[in-house]
């Protein structure tokens, strides 16, 4: 008698743990989907707000730049070595640059620039993104052959990730940009110079406009 009330209490008890585990798995797996479902949401909202912030700075770059501006300086900041030689050539352009008007305004979705003031006229889109801008010309002369042609041909080393040292020409077609107050800049980085210190950075050459409306 009490033999089979044994068998009886060790089936109802297994059956008990059947019941649980198959609970628990589906407890586990629902958790599981929820989580999933979570991480997802989660994963679309700050792909969508990284690139509405994207698109908002981009925005304010640009919007920052609208108006007109005038050349003010050239120049080459030496950082981690002599860069005599650009400073000669940088010079010289500056004097060519005299008198000369940059202005941006919006229409639509797309940011316009025109070049005033100077015998190689320029006009067309400009695109700005993560601090750095570049000129898209619809006719006349590329803004960065009249303000950066003296670079052409300077090499320029880069420090990879991996710490090895890559060298390549300068490209003066995408230029770093920053609006300070009533002061336009772009910038060309000279990239790495290596030093008794390590790798320093080289330098840079700014061209500096003033607002003026």
């Amino acid at each position: 008698m009490h033999f089979q009330t044994d068998r009886i209490k060790a089936k109802t008890l297994i059956s008990f743990s059947i019941l649980i585990l198959a609970f628990t798995g589906c407890t586990s797996v629902e958790y599981q989907r929820m989580q999933n479902e979570r991480d997802t949401r989660r994963e679309v909202y700050e792909d969508a707000r990284r690139k509405e912030f994207r698109k908002r700075s981009r925005n304010l770059a640009a919007h920052n730049m609208l108006g007109k501006w005038q050349f003010f300086e050239l120049v080459v900041e030496e950082r981690g070595g002599s860069e005599d030689i650009l400073k000669t050539k940088a010079a010289l352009t500056a004097s060519k640059l005299k008198g000369l008007r940059l202005r941006f305004w919006k229409n639509g979705d797309n940011y316009f620039y025109r070049l005033e003031n100077v015998i190689a006229k320029s006009y067309g889109t400009s695109k700005t993104w993560s601090g750095q801008l570049q000129f898209h010309p619809i006719s006349g002369s590329q803004i960065p052959d009249l303000i950066f042609n003296f670079v052409k041909g300077t090499h320029k080393q880069v420090l990879l990730s991996d710490g090895e040292v890559d060298t390549m020409m300068i490209d003066a077609k995408i230029m770093g940009v920053a609006v300070k107050g009533t002061q336009l800049d772009l910038e060309l980085d000279l990239g790495m110079v290596l030093s008794p210190e390590g790798w320093l950075r080289r330098g840079n050459i700014r061209c500096s406009f003033q607002r003026i409306e």
